[in-house]
């Protein structure tokens, strides 16, 4: 995967769907990396954190196992 499939649409133009929710990624995960260094992470914050980053994956999941959409493979036949 090239760095920006992450914010290509498949018309190969700039989509907006996927370019802020990963920055909103990054973002969480830069100051969760950060707290984390300078020893401020509390148990919220990892609740939060575990909570905005991986639920959000889990649901576009389900709703497009809901739509009946299959899941994306990696180009060399693994699931994600």
């Amino acid at each position: 995967m090239a760095i920006l499939d992450l914010v290509k649409g498949a018309d190969g133009k700039l989509s907006h769907a996927k370019l802020w929710p990963n920055v909103a990624s990054a973002t969480a995960t830069a100051m969760f990396v950060f707290q984390g260094l300078t020893h401020q992470l509390t148990f919220d914050i990892w609740l939060v954190y575990l909570g905005c980053v991986g639920g959000y994956s889990a649901i576009i999941q389900a709703l497009g196992a809901w739509r009946g959409r299959p899941i994306k493979e990696e180009p060399n036949g693994n699931d994600q």
